[in-house]
């Protein structure tokens, strides 16, 4: 199981740096990297508008904590050149075509998690795909009792990535993932918590290095994003019966 999940993991990151307009022959100029970044931008501040609207004024002041501490994250990975592929050791500016592009990118996946956060569902359970708007993503389907997941991760400049494929014992709010006896070969045992608040998922793992690279992780604030189709369920909940990551 731990060869497939290297080689996919390997896949997952390859896809991702071939698909990326920082390995194309010819990058973005200035002018089309910053038409690319103010639309995205200006989709990030209707969907934050939106926020402000349907959230209190509590649960607004803790978003706007976060906000912050999410900006630091697009620009500290967006003016990384290990990121955008760009030679040097210096952080790129911030009119850097580079950094404009892969910002671009990054405002559009936390556009995402805020149109989730206040979009009203209208589905029991936890079925969908999940983000936490920093690199984690998890497809879940609730039932009878368990939840049916595959959680993937790329983290930090280096694009360290990970997955795992399970599934937990869910009792809401709270659900509870052990590999133990899963793997003769694997001698210590991971764990995966699930708490829902409101309409987020707290998830927090121990001793989860098997499943990821150095620097990457599962922990995060996960929000729905998007529904799964029943075809999507039912390769979830394969998957996650057989312990393996889905095939791309």
């Amino acid at each position: 199981m731990r060869t497939a999940i290297l080689a996919l993991s390997l896949l997952l990151l390859t896809t991702a740096l071939i698909g990326s307009a920082f390995a194309e022959d010819k990058p973005l100029t200035r002018e089309a990297a910053k038409a690319l970044f103010d639309k995205a931008d200006h989709a990030l501040n209707e969907a934050w508008a939106a926020a402000k609207k349907e959230l209190s004024e509590a649960d607004f002041n803790k978003l706007k904590e976060d906000q912050r501490a999410w900006v630091e994250h697009r620009d500290y990975l967006a003016r990384s050149p290990q990121f955008t592929g760009t030679s040097g050791q210096d952080d790129l500016s911030l009119d850097a075509p580079e950094y404009l592009q892969a910002a671009a990118g990054l405002e559009d996946e936390r556009t995402e998690w805020l149109k989730g956060l206040i979009q009203d569902w209208n589905v029991e359970g936890l079925t969908g795909a999940w983000s936490d708007s920093r690199g984690g993503s998890i497809q879940i389907v609730e039932k009878d009792g368990h939840l049916f997941f595959n959680i993937e991760c790329v983290r930090g400049p280096t694009s360290h990535s990970g997955d795992l494929s399970g599934v937990a014992v869910w009792n809401s709010p709270i659900g509870w993932f052990s590999d133990k006896g899963l793997d003769k070969d694997k001698p210590d045992e991971t764990n995966l918590s699930f708490v829902l608040s409101d309409k987020k998922l707290q998830i927090t793992g121990a001793n989860t290095g098997y499943y990821h690279g150095a620097r990457a992780y599962f922990d995060g604030s996960y929000v729905r994003v998007k529904s799964l189709t029943p075809q999507e369920q039912a390769v979830v909940i394969k998957e996650a019966k057989s312990g393996e990551a889905p095939q791309q």
